[in-house]
């Protein structure tokens, strides 16, 4: 299953949930948000963006475990404990983690993250020395 089916499942279940579960279906019963990213190598480095519009700065974190960057945080439902009761819900909310594998040919002591609009971006510099990624073998 890809990525994307998996997120439209996702999706899917929180919104039967919703319908199901009325003012029940708080964030921390369902636990389900998968905020869509991009990653992308430029000249300098390589990009990841991620959307997670509605979610304060304070509430994302952004670590390094060895080769890995793990993206997580909480997108709070505004309408939880309001009495309200979803008819539809296509907005995701609850906790969500992303984490990405990173080539050797960037450096992640060189990272910096920004916020703005809604999205998350973190620029990774690449390695000094560098991986080529296609290398001819001569046959003998």
């Amino acid at each position: 299953m890809s990525e994307r089916d998996y997120h439209m499942y996702n999706l899917k279940f929180q919104e039967v949930m919703g319908f199901l579960m009325g003012s029940d279906a708080s964030e921390d019963r369902l636990g389900i948000c998968c905020p869509s990213l991009d990653v992308y190598e430029t000249p300098e480095g390589l990009n990841v963006e991620i959307e997670i519009p509605g979610v304060d700065n304070e509430e994302v974190n952004v670590e390094v475990l060895g080769n890995l960057l793990r993206i997580s945080g909480a997108k709070k439902d505004p309408l939880t404990n309001k009495g309200v009761r979803y008819l539809r819900m296509e907005r995701s909310f609850g906790r969500f983690e992303r984490e990405l594998e990173i080539p050797d040919r960037f450096d992640l002591d060189k990272i910096a993250a920004s916020f703005r609009d809604g999205v998350l971006n973190i620029r990774i510099g690449k390695a000094e020395s560098k991986v080529e990624m296609v290398k001819r073998i001569e046959i003998e």
